[in-house]
């Protein structure tokens, strides 16, 4: 059986989970029961652009870190809300919030996890 799984969903887009993101968190808690390692679940994002062209360079520095902060924030809570059914049925999960692109943020991660198993949770624009 997979020993390590990595689930990865994009989440940053999506007030509610694609129908995708659901089913494959699914299947993911499915194949990681009796895991020795945990589930890892991946999220990777972007930073919206911030047009900050009108403002004076300091306010827009705190500006720019504010929207970051504020970014970073809503993605710690929109994962732990994801996995947290997988937390109720007894499951060990690994949460991993990269920024980048998802393309290139998935292979990075399934490699350094060395996993067995890759499930895509959703596929959203950003994706493309």
């Amino acid at each position: 059986m997979y020993t390590t799984i990595l689930l990865a969903a994009a989440l940053q887009d999506w007030e509610r989970y694609s129908t995708h993101a659901l089913a494959a968190r699914d299947v993911a808690a499915t194949l990681a029961k009796g895991a020795a390692q945990p589930l890892h679940v991946l999220s990777a994002y972007d930073y919206p652009p911030v047009e900050t062209t009108d403002l004076p360079p300091e306010l827009a520095s705190r500006h720019r870190e504010e929207l970051l902060w504020r970014t970073d924030t809503l993605m710690v809570d929109k994962l732990e809300a994801y996995v947290a059914p997988l937390q109720t049925e007894g499951l060990a999960v690994s949460r991993i919030l990269r920024v980048g692109n998802p393309r290139e943020v998935i292979v990075e991660v399934a490699t350094s996890l060395k996993a067995d198993l890759l499930i895509l949770g959703s596929h959203s624009n950003q994706w493309c």
